[in-house]
């Protein structure tokens, strides 16, 4: 028995054997997962961040440009006027004063128009305001503005502040003139002791006079800061026309909109009165009409109402 013993023994220790070889390659791999690596992974190379390559609009420069230009003689070439306006055009004319004064002094000038014609060519018009001079008169000196199109190229750059090139000397042109205005989009005028004419004296009231607080008037989730340093003593609402007859009487029911129009007059601390045009949504809740968008300016074109004011959760009645 034995012999028999043993030669079951050796086949025992053999499976046991076979076994351990078939587990040792899952158990050598969970080790090697769970031991961490000694090498640090290679480098990868840092991602591109892409440059603010806005298109860059040259009216500031033109304007820059052609202020420079009008106080600009060729017999000053060297003065600091001259060379600051070289930056943006080494090559243009300089007007030619003969050391005299000249007889328009310039005092302001501002791009009204700028147009992109090709790639990277731009037309600005800029309006320059002059007092003219009239020694033998004793009359105040007059106004007048003129027009001047200063063609320049200009380009983005990686550093945000663009590329300009002021090409040739301005041109004097025509001023702009007057485009055909469209009609009214809000056409019925509101009586001025009506709901809406109330509602809006109370916000012009808090909105411009600082008398109490604009969000009571306010809609839901419409939100609007009063405006600030006119130093207005009172205001008065002239005129309120409406796109819907629904403003006319009664306050309808909840969630009814209406687009008006409003004409005010405020009036300053010195006596001053300033007409002011405003363009407003509103929308009916509990009986009352609410402010739900407000742009400065009347707006006559016949489209929906758009509001500056930012939705924040306010304008609960306090």
């Amino acid at each position: 028995m034995r012999p028999l013993q043993a030669a079951h023994r050796r086949v025992s220790i053999a499976r046991l054997g076979v076994w351990a070889a078939l587990a040792a390659g899952p158990v050598a791999l969970a080790v090697a997962c769970a031991v961490p690596r000694s090498s640090a992974p290679a480098a990868q190379p840092p991602a591109a961040v892409a440059a603010d390559l806005r298109t860059s609009d040259p009216a500031g420069v033109a304007t820059l440009f052609c202020e420079l230009w009008l106080r600009s003689d060729t017999d000053a070439a060297d003065a600091s006027t001259a060379q600051a306006l070289r930056v943006f055009a080494p090559d243009v004319d300089l007007p030619d004063l003969s050391g005299r004064t000249a007889a328009q002094e310039l005092q302001r000038a501002v791009a009204v128009r700028s147009a992109r014609l090709a790639g990277d060519a731009w037309s600005v018009v800029v309006a320059a305001r002059f007092t003219v001079r009239d020694r033998g008169a004793k009359a105040a000196p007059a106004a007048v503005v003129r027009y001047f199109a200063v063609p320049v190229t200009a380009s983005s750059s990686a550093a945000g502040v663009g590329e300009f090139t002021v090409t040739a000397a301005p041109a004097e042109v025509a001023g702009p003139t007057t485009a055909k205005a469209q009609p009214p989009a809000a056409a019925d005028v509101l009586p001025s002791n009506g709901a809406v004419a109330a509602t809006l004296g109370e916000f012009f009231r808090a909105y411009l006079l600082g008398v109490g607080e604009v969000d009571r008037y306010l809609s839901p989730g419409t939100s609007l800061t009063a405006a600030r340093g006119g130093g207005y003593t009172s205001v008065t609402v002239d005129r309120v026309a409406a796109d819907t007859d629904r403003a006319g009487g009664l306050v309808p029911a909840d969630g009814s909109t209406a687009r008006v129009e409003a004409r005010v007059t405020a009036t300053d601390a010195a006596g001053g009165r300033w007409p002011l045009a405003y363009s407003l949504a509103l929308t009916s809740r509990s009986g009352r009409w609410e402010v739900t968008a407000l742009r400065a300016g009347a707006d006559s074109q016949k489209s929906a109402a758009t509001s500056s004011a930012t939705p924040a959760g306010k304008g609960e009645p306090r």
